[in-house]
């Protein structure tokens, strides 16, 4: 007899992750992160010194060069992750159209009468509340 062979239960979370977005994309976006905030620390030059005698990063003005430059790569490789999250994106765009003017022209009187009847709604009940108000200071008064 044929042992059943258990299917192992994988996090949907997961596969998601490893299916639709590359692991690479998330290692990208860390480092980024990371050279943004390195380059943030070096920048302030409180938490985080560069000796002056280092090779070709060392000096003042060596090392605010080196900042931004690490600045500027952590925000590429973050426009980078968030283009491949996207792109797929531009394609479905293609294929979006606009209302014709009739249906456009009616969900804009809706919205505006349904704005109307809301507006008088309130006021209503801001008139009952006032009312109701008025005349529990005069029992009460």
């Amino acid at each position: 007899m044929a042992e059943k062979v258990k299917a192992e239960k994988k996090s949907r979370v997961l596969e998601y992750l490893l299916s639709e977005h590359k692991i690479e994309n998330y290692l990208l976006l860390f480092l980024g992160l990371f050279a943004i905030e390195l380059g943030v620390l070096l920048l302030q030059g409180e938490l985080l010194t560069i000796p002056e005698d280092a090779w070709l990063i060392g000096g003042k003005t060596n090392t605010m060069v080196f900042s931004w430059v690490l600045i500027a790569l952590g925000a590429v490789s973050i426009i980078l992750v968030a283009a491949s999250f996207y792109r797929p994106s531009f394609s479905e765009i293609k294929h979006i159209t606009g209302l014709k003017w009739k249906e456009f022209f009616w969900n804009v009187v809706k919205v505006v009468v349904f704005s109307i009847v809301l507006a008088l709604f309130f006021v209503a009940c801001d008139w009952v509340i006032e009312k109701i108000i008025q005349l529990l200071k005069n029992l009460i008064y």
